[in-house]
């Protein structure tokens, strides 16, 4: 399995939605079709239909020279109330259906043809209609790219209604935004913008890119790396600053999601997912644009192809990644599968208040936007990123808690070992950590170690360098045929003064 899918909740039934891109019954990359699981909580998931073999398929190609012949990819999902009109096909399910119409807007493939087409399910996604036959072939919507284009790439439509947009383009009516992900050859990635009323969800009109960049740019190199030449799996969404959250209650903040071909000397992937917060502006023709403002990286781990949908129920933004295997080839076979979910995390804006513009920092492109205040001081807003706090909770109902005491260390020895008595498979540290301002030495944490230190993981973190470090070189005594063994660093410097906080 790879990219999530449609992530969503239907309020009719009261039940998260997530599918994911995948090979039925193999565990290389083929045949791509969509699996479909279904949850109360976000945190136990049950596969519809099951998990083994043809049962599990959602959504699976059509016949070979059809629209997705070859491959169902990336899309998205949204709930429509059934006693609204959409301009879509009227179905006999639709008057004998409880539940809202599922929409689902994904990418439809056959041979190099990337095209962006409609399903719609009646009954919760365990059946769908690709609207196809019967008089009703309203797809392909999008049938191709921009035109006079050359693109990289066409693919995998975020879809959702967007308030704030419409107020900003002045819609005479509520509508639908989709971002898709593409790029220009030989000039730089995209984020290509579409629009559709919602009374008509088969009438899109392309407004132009809502992101650019240029080819391989950078807003910064350590902090978000190159954007590459190409675009995929993006999204595009408006989060208000909370006053939890150190926030103001009121200001909206715009922001892009998207997997890029990107690249920095700090990771170890050519292909990772990025953030930017734009600000958006109606251009001269009525469409909008938008301009970086901070741009960061979503995972410095392993996942990559970030989807995120508004949860209703929890008035809050959630994402989910695909996690790719760090195996070789010989150990994926005896495992017998591929590819893993992360956990759900909340995506919302963090405000930092009163700090001091160290060496600078803050008046450097980053992942953050800054603002001094009348008293000299700073204050810094990011996108944040955090394990949604519910599904941690339930995760820790039966959990074990150790607390260890303030452990006094030297900055002047290079290694000290303090025992915190932990055994198990699954462990989440909270940790702060006073670091003081001469210290040259790293502090950080050793996970699975084994009696002799053979066999480690260290997490640390370098002062000096103000990085976060997981360092997987001893993490397994089995060689790099079988699993990967690079480090996964990722910068950080204290937001308050010296003081560290973490969450691992």
């Amino acid at each position: 399995m790879n990219d999530p899918c449609g992530p969503s909740y239907d309020p009719s039934s009261g039940l998260y939605h997530l599918f994911y891109q995948y090979h039925p019954g193999y565990i290389v990359w083929g045949n791509i079709s969509w699996g479909h699981a279904t949850s109360e909580d976000l945190v136990t998931w049950t596969d519809i239909n099951g998990w083994q073999a043809y049962d599990s398929v959602a959504l699976a190609p059509g016949p070979q020279g059809s629209l997705d012949g070859s491959g169902v990819y990336t899309g998205s999902a949204q709930f429509l109330a059934t006693n609204e009109s959409w301009g879509l096909p009227t179905q006999e399910e639709a008057d004998n259906s409880e539940q809202d119409l599922m929409l689902i807007f994904y990418t439809a493939v056959n041979g190099s043809n990337e095209t962006q087409t409609l399903a719609m399910s009646y009954d919760g996604g365990y059946t769908f209609s690709k609207l196809e036959g019967t008089g009703i072939n309203i797809n392909p919507v999008i049938a191709n790219p921009p035109p006079n284009l050359s693109v990289t790439g066409f693919r995998d439509p975020h879809l959702e209604p967007w308030p704030e947009m419409d107020s900003i383009l002045d819609a005479d009516e509520p509508h639908f935004y989709a971002v898709i992900g593409s790029g220009i050859t030989d000039v730089g990635p995209r984020l290509q913008f579409y629009t559709a009323p919602a009374s008509n969800m088969t009438q899109w009109t392309y407004l132009g890119p809502l992101f650019s960049a240029a080819g391989n740019a950078s807003w910064s190199e350590t902090y978000s790396g190159t954007y590459g030449y190409n675009f995929e799996v993006p999204g595009a969404f408006s989060l208000p600053e909370l006053v939890e959250n150190g926030g103001d209650g009121v200001t909206l903040h715009y922001f892009v999601t998207m997997g890029s071909d990107a690249s920095t000397f700090l990771h170890p992937l050519t292909n990772w997912p990025l953030w930017s917060e734009i600000n958006i502006t109606r251009s001269t023709n009525g469409s909008a644009e938008g301009t970086i403002l901070s741009s960061g990286v979503i995972d410095w781990g392993q996942s990559y192809a970030w989807n995120s949908f508004y949860d209703k129920p929890h008035d809050r933004r959630i994402g989910f990644g695909w996690i790719p295997e760090d195996l070789g080839a010989p150990a994926l076979r005896p495992q017998g599968w591929v590819g893993a979910t992360t956990l759900p995390r909340e995506l919302y804006v963090q405000v930092y208040q009163n700090l001091a513009n160290t060496n600078g920092i803050l008046s450097q492109h980053g992942s953050w936007t800054a603002v001094q205040d009348s008293n000299n001081r700073w204050n810094m807003t990011t996108l944040a990123m955090r394990p949604a706090p519910d599904v941690v909770a339930a995760l820790q109902q039966n959990a074990t808690v150790t607390r260890a005491e303030s452990i006094p260390m030297s900055a002047s020895t290079q290694l000290q070992f303090y025992s915190l008595n932990v055994s198990s498979d699954s462990i989440i540290i909270h940790a702060e950590i006073d670091i003081p301002t001469n210290a040259t030495s790293d502090v950080g944490f050793v996970l699975r170690r084994s009696p002799d230190g053979e066999e480690q993981t260290l997490i640390t973190y370098d002062p000096v360098r103000e990085t976060l470090t997981m360092n997987l070189t001893s993490s397994t005594l089995l060689n790099s045929t079988f699993v990967g063994t690079a480090n996964h660093i990722a910068p950080l410097f204290p937001p308050r003064d010296v003081r560290l906080g973490q969450q691992l």
